[in-house]
């Protein structure tokens, strides 16, 4: 049976007319391929069919003619480039007559392929692009002048941002028509602010627009829109602190509440359209090297940072305004961490003089207990920094900045209330085994059978994701303290404990986010480990664990940490007692303030409390007796200092004694309590006797050894 080609089926059947055409446009759209228009013998067939669409007089036939036009282009440029003067004849018309909205944004979208796909080919640009560029500005200008359809408008935004760098001599005529164009809608909208597509469609088209000044022109264009952008951007910001005390020469007076109605809105989203321009501004290309205004762009960034809720108002003004004001500082954090995320990428390590103040003002607000949202846009501008910046020179400030991050880490840990929680509920449902059934249930939590999920939103996960990241790089830095190095590495470590034993489900509703924390969580303890001489010997299982995960992308560079390590594994030296605080009983009082100040109190484990210190009854006990190795030490009781030892003490017999009070054990011993000892007993040990507790499994049926009551008495 012969296989029709793809192309001679589709002109069968779907595009046999044109109703048919409009009815199966989805499946023909779908069913291209890049393959089936490459040197076929229906190829001619296929764009005759395209060309009759398009000079059909249904509407919706011409529709279809323009997306299969759009398509073909996209697929086969030697296609578009043997049609493109056809349909350039057809699709330009169709701008300037009174057509559909999506006929007008098909014949957008074909035109600004055929303007795009064809640079490389000089006789191309010259007969197909250069005659009709001006003709098709011109058309779409009017149309987003004209039109209210915000799609469309975002549309012809984005393809005049496509085609000014493409063709910047032939668009220096059109400089002031589209800056017209352009600052129309960066300016603000009250009370419903921009919406986000046109905001960044006007922002592109604005960033591009200093290429038609050519090579030499556009750095000062650049320069030029970036200074008006800043003042345009203080005039706002100013505008809505109209209440609070400023040294600016130029404040605004505060407006009644009528007016802050309207003002207050206008001017955040024009604030908010001047942060969007300066990010784009910062992010965009040039032909030569462009002289930046950090100190002017510093200024308005900690002006945007430096605004806290704690602020306080002038007097005599209206407290309603004022509130209106305050309840904007959120947005003031945003806008700035924006414009830090940005500035850092664009200057780098120029940005490195400014890097303490920026930082501090960061950490001050992680400190504030932000919300979810807030602390995702906080830590970002952080990553950025400390990533595209040197490091910070600062004893003080990245240990303030650890202990602001580690709380958003200890999420995963179970803290203490979780786990006797449990442990309540478990021992309760025990406990009511054979007992008569509950009579009722009050509220929902009866029904309850899982736990939350630790990060129930996809800003909750970013968040840990990202403060895994700051952490990180915070650890790299020589100037963080040694406790916030020891506790830090402890939760990362307690991390890689806790992370596999939590379910993908009980963490986040995303199943990919459970795999991303372990790799990077199991990637930062094996970089502590191998990154210090002294404990990498010890970090063999970090590093065996880190090439068992699954898709590890360094799996090569953990093997080559045990393959070359940095010192030979006998010469390195181990690492000191105190630096191995596992447990809370080893921690230094510094750590220990530390942890009780972050809450983490559930991170760490506790440690089995250690054996009490043995009695020592007197200078004259010999400490040859030693304990049975196989017999459990256990602590009787504690007994009160005796007294000044005479000289006859001396005297006593021979006979070695015990040097503490040991009793081999196999059950629970109650404490009994003693009378101090007199000095002449003193060289007598005096042994009570326990009271055995029942035992409280069956399975301990083992003897209890027999106690020689005797054995540390005195034998004349």
């Amino acid at each position: 049976m012969e296989v029709l080609h793809p192309l001679k089926t589709l002109l069968q059947f779907q595009l046999a007319t044109d109703a048919s055409s409009v009815l199966h446009l989805p499946y023909v759209l779908s069913s291209l391929t890049q393959d089936s228009l490459s040197s076929s013998s229906h190829l001619t067939k296929w764009t005759n069919r395209i060309n009759s669409l398009l000079h059909s007089k249904d509407a919706g036939a011409r529709w279809a003619g323009l997306c299969i036009a759009h398509k073909t282009s996209i697929l086969s440029r030697s296609t578009m480039i043997e049609c493109a003067q056809s349909w350039l004849v057809i699709a330009l018309p169709l701008l300037s007559k009174n057509e559909p909205s999506p006929t007008i944004k098909a014949s957008i979208r074909l035109l600004r392929i055929i303007f795009s796909a064809g640079v490389g080919t000089p006789e191309y640009q010259r007969q197909v692009a250069t005659p009709n560029i001006s003709k098709f500005t011109a058309a779409i200008i009017a149309i987003a002048e004209k039109n209210r359809d915000e799609e469309l408008r975002a549309l012809i935004l984005t393809t005049l941002a496509r085609l000014v760098p493409l063709y910047p001599t032939l668009y220096r005529p059109s400089y002031t028509a589209l800056s017209t164009l352009v600052l129309r809608f960066l300016n603000g909208s009250a009370p419903n602010p921009t919406s986000d597509s046109l905001l960044r469609s006007a922002s592109r088209l604005y960033t591009v627009l200093h290429f038609t000044g050519g090579k030499i022109g556009a750095a000062n264009l650049w320069r030029k829109s970036l200074d008006e952008t800043l003042v345009f951007g203080w005039n706002a910001f100013l505008a809505l602190r109209t209440t609070f005390p400023s040294d600016a020469v130029n404040v605004p007076i505060s407006p009644s509440i009528d007016e802050a109605l309207i003002g207050v809105p206008l001017h955040l989203d024009r604030l908010r359209c001047c942060t969007v321009i300066l990010c784009d501004l910062l992010s965009t290309t040039t032909h030569r090297p462009v002289q930046l205004s950090l100190g002017s762009l510093m200024k308005f960034i900690s002006a945007l940072l430096s605004c806290t809720k704690d602020d306080k108002g002038r007097e005599h003004l209206d407290p309603s305004v004022h509130t209106m004001e305050l309840s904007l500082v959120p947005e003031f954090w945003k806008f700035g961490c924006d414009l830090t995320s940005y500035l850092a990428r664009c200057a780098g390590h120029h940005l490195t003089p400014h890097l303490t103040r920026l930082i501090s003002n960061l950490t001050y607000h992680m400190e504030q207990k932000p919300t979810s949202s807030q602390r995702l846009f906080i830590l970002t501008a952080i990553q950025t920094l400390l990533t595209h910046c040197h490091l910070l020179d600062s004893p003080l400030v990245p240990n303030c900045l650890a202990k602001a991050v580690l709380p958003s880490l200890s999420v995963v840990l179970v803290t203490p209330t979780e786990s006797q929680a449990s442990d309540d509920t478990s021992a309760s449902q025990r406990s009511r085994k054979g007992k008569k059934r509950a009579r009722g249930y009050e509220g929902d939590e009866v029904f309850k059978l899982s736990k939350e999920v630790i990060c129930p939103g996809h800003t909750d996960g970013r968040v840990l994701f990202i403060a895994l990241e700051v952490m990180r790089l915070i650890l790299r830095n020589p100037n963080l303290s040694s406790a916030m190095q020891s506790i830090s590495a402890r939760v990362l470590l307690s991390m890689l404990l806790a992370l596999p034993q939590i379910s993908p489900t009980s963490l986040s509703a995303e199943p990919k986010l459970h795999m991303d924390l372990l790799q990077l969580v199991q990637s930062i303890n094996t970089e502590l480990g191998s990154g210090t001489s002294s404990v990498l010997s010890k970090s063999l299982g970090l590093v065996v664990r880190a090439t068992m995960v699954e898709d590890n992308e360094d799996t090569l560079r953990d093997l080559e940490i045990l393959l070359h390590p940095r010192v030979p594994p006998l010469v390195r030296s181990l690492p000191h007692v105190e630096s191995l605080s596992l447990y809370r009983a080893e921690e230094s009082q510094e750590e220990a303030d530390v942890r009780e100040e972050l809450g983490l109190h559930g991170a760490f484990p506790h440690q089995s409390k250690p054996v009490e210190e043995d009695i020592i009854m007197g200078d004259s006990v010999s400490p040859e007796t030693q304990p049975v190795n196989n017999i459990q030490p256990v602590r009787i009781a504690e007994l009160s200092p005796p007294k000044p030892v005479s000289s006859t003490v001396a005297n006593t017999s021979s006979k070695p004694q015990p040097a503490s009070l040991i009793v081999p054990v196999s059950v629970a011993i109650e404490r009994p309590r003693l009378k101090p000892l007199e000095p002449k007993s003193l060289p007598q040990t005096v042994i009570p006797q326990p009271a055995v507790a029942p035992a409280q499994d069956e399975r301990d049926d083992e003897e209890m050894p027999a106690i020689n009551m005797d054995s540390d008495s005195d034998e004349e």
